[in-house]
């Protein structure tokens, strides 16, 4: 963990920002833009069917230790998090479609019928299809499913050129946080995609409500 954000900081020493540097872009029509809601599969890929010792050996209880013992939703899987050994929890689908979903939020699909990911409700979106963006308007996605975190300045403290990640001090060189779902593009926006880049991705930035370049990592 410690490698990664002397990684993440050393490309930040290269002269790299969260804001990054933006080329004079040229498409109006980004690459990914949600025309239209979509239907998720139904069938989902199976889950973990054995924890090992991790069911005995866990001072924490674990959740589950087969597809089986998910039953509090629909399409229960037992997913396990890469980052520790016995971290095991029940997933569970949220949608179906769009109009199973909250106010205006998307429902994000998994990829097939053979994927383990559940489809999920992605409610930090401002869009679900390009027509809610206006006429000629775009809704694309910004880091959906993932975990990847910009460090604020508004998480500064007065004064002082550094922020806390997590209870962790760090260089504070982010211009806002990244939104994780699907945004509107607008006229502000100083990127369409991440061809537009020299640094980093091209994602929606929530304090200024708009596309811009950012350099995010994983949370510590």
């Amino acid at each position: 963990m410690h490698r990664l954000l002397l990684g993440f900081l050393a490309l930040i020493a290269t002269g790299s920002s969260c804001a990054g540097d933006a080329k004079e872009h040229t498409a109006t029509v980004p690459p990914y833009h949600r025309q239209a809601g979509s239907s998720c599969p139904a069938d989902r890929g199976a889950g973990v069917s054995d924890i090992g010792t991790c069911a005995q050996s866990s001072v924490v209880p674990v959740p589950c230790a087969k597809d089986g013992d998910c039953t509090a939703g629909t399409n229960g899987r037992c997913l396990h998090s890469a980052r520790f050994a016995c971290n095991y929890w029940c997933s569970y689908d949220e949608c179906s479609n769009d109009f199973e979903c909250p106010g205006n939020a998307p429902c994000e699909c998994r990829s097939s019928a053979a994927d383990s990911a559940a489809n999920t409700c992605a409610t930090a979106s401002n869009c679900r299809i390009d027509a809610d963006c206006g006429p000629g308007g775009y809704c694309s996605p910004s880091q959906v499913g993932s975990v990847c975190a910009c460090w604020s300045e508004s998480a500064c403290q007065p004064g002082e050129g550094s922020c806390y990640a997590n209870g962790v001090q760090v260089p504070c060189v982010c211009s806002g946080s990244c939104g994780h779902g699907y945004f509107c593009h607008t006229s502000k926006d100083s990127c369409v995609d991440d061809t537009d880049c020299t640094d980093g991705t091209c994602n929606f930035d929530l304090p200024s409500g708009s596309w811009m370049c950012a350099l995010c990592a994983p949370p510590l």
